[in-house]
């Protein structure tokens, strides 16, 4: 396998991934470089913490154990609008779906094992688990007017992309703290 490459967007890229996203417009250029800092930092922390309380456990499935957080495999390679999806968190049941076909793709792609990826992917969905049971979503840490009619501004929505930029940011954080590897080649 070729030398590892951390496959996913670094602090670097995350002005990028906030570019992405829908309400990209109306958040004032001035705001930008902060509400990227916010997230990404609000990731790192939690990163941190969930690395302390969990005596440097690397194994995401072991620590999704831990604290609740279900999972599922579906064989499957789940493209949407164009758009390859490896997983989806849904809150109401507190279930990580882990798209098998497509986390294989990127395994291979990144030149990763199929497990190490899983973990990988687990990881970054612990946090929007954890956005959702501990920290509040940090979508909702910066929002915007849904609609703005010349001077009247109605209803107010959080970024989307915020969170994912912060489940970045602990994703890859937690990965330099386990000394830049990969993750558990869990077999679960």
């Amino acid at each position: 396998m070729p030398d590892f490459v951390f496959p996913f967007p670094g602090k670097e890229l995350a002005h990028t991934e906030l570019s992405y996203d829908s309400c990209y417009e109306r958040i004032p250029e001035a705001d930008r470089t902060e509400i990227v800092d916010l997230a990404w930092n609000r990731g790192s922390e939690t990163a941190n913490t969930v690395w302390a309380e969990s005596s440097g456990e690397t194994d995401f499935f072991a620590i999704a154990d831990k604290n609740g957080l279900r999972y599922r495999r579906e064989d499957r390679d789940y493209v949407l609008g164009g758009r390859r999806y490896f997983s989806e968190y849904l809150s109401g049941t507190n279930t990580v779906t882990l798209y098998t076909q497509s986390v294989s793709l990127w395994a291979e792609q990144n030149g990763i094992s199929r497990e190490a990826a899983e973990n990988l992917i687990m990881s970054h969905e612990f946090f929007h688990f954890l956005e959702c049971t501990k920290l509040g979503l940090t979508s909702k840490l910066y929002l915007v007017p849904m609609v703005t009619i010349g001077p009247l501004k109605i209803g107010r929505t959080g970024i989307r992309a915020l969170s994912e930029i912060g489940a970045h940011a602990f994703s890859r954080t937690y990965y330099d703290l386990a000394g830049g590897k990969p993750g558990s080649d869990n077999k679960k």
